[in-house]
């Protein structure tokens, strides 16, 4: 055989393995039923700023748009949270308009309106507007899993609105929502990482007391944040105000390579 006919051949296979490879990544992308999507906004009342009342409440959630069961299940899950976060703030003892709350993003507001009303009926001359807003976008995804990113802002009164951020994780071929620890092989190990990271961060020596210097710890013991997520730089790890320090420290965040979670995390069930 001539090396032109070698080089041929060569050549040859190494267009046929790459195009079986892009079929394989093409036929996982495929898997996960949500190619396409787009941000569903919803935008309910209104804050009048020259009198300064009203209530408002803006929902904007990126969301799969493909009709199959996956995307489906997807969308529904995100609009559930986002009534289940509308309502969070509304009256526990109205049974029957929490009931109807729970049916759609514009119920749920209809019921925070009337939570306002009979507010500014018994306090009239409290000022300010109450407003929610929901922004939803995609952290990361993979044939496997789609990462979410949920951010809150709200306020209702008080000296200064409220926000926070949460992690979300989809399963890739059913569409069900994932918990986090799930991807997690050595949770002992994973709580001392963060912590040393977190001590790092903060430029606190390994026997410093965080309690004592002035974090929010339950009998001195470190904790992992309610939220963290996969990206595809590592892991990050996001505490929310008030969730570890005061308020306005603001959120603290950090953010952990995959080479230093070997064995740690269950990284063949993200990717």
């Amino acid at each position: 055989m001539g090396l032109k006919q070698m080089a041929a051949l060569m050549l040859g296979a190494l267009s046929f393995w790459a195009c079986n490879q892009q079929s394989k990544n093409d036929q996982a992308v495929a898997e996960t039923g949500y190619q396409a999507g787009e941000v569903k906004k919803e935008q309910f009342g209104g804050c009048d700023t020259v009198s300064n009342k009203g209530v408002s409440v803006l929902i904007n959630l990126w969301e799969p748009t493909d009709s199959g069961a996956v995307a489906t299940k997807i969308r529904e899950i995100l609009t559930d949270k986002a009534i289940k976060r509308l309502n969070s703030y509304g009256d526990p003892a109205s049974a029957l308009a929490r009931l109807e709350a729970i049916k759609s993003p514009k119920a749920a507001f209809e019921d925070f309106e009337k939570n306002y009303n009979d507010f500014k009926k018994e306090f009239p001359d409290s000022p300010g507007c109450w407003e929610v807003e929901l922004h939803g976008d995609t952290v990361m995804t993979t044939p496997k899993v789609m990462f979410y990113q949920l951010d809150h802002y709200a306020f209702t009164g008080g000296a200064h609105p409220n926000s926070f951020t949460s992690y979300h994780a989809f399963d890739g071929k059913t569409g069900e929502e994932i918990e986090m620890k799930n991807f997690v092989a050595d949770s002992v190990a994973l709580l001392s990482l963060v912590e040393k990271k977190f001590r790092e961060l903060e430029k606190l020596a390994p026997g410093v007391d965080l309690e004592d210097a002035g974090y929010f710890l339950a009998n001195h013991k470190f904790f992992l944040p309610a939220n963290y997520v996969f990206r595809p730089e590592g892991v990050l790890f996001f505490y929310n105000p008030y969730e570890i320090a005061a308020y306005a420290r603001g959120p603290i965040e950090l953010t952990i390579p995959y080479e230093e979670l070997k064995g740690i995390i269950r990284k063949e069930a993200v990717f």
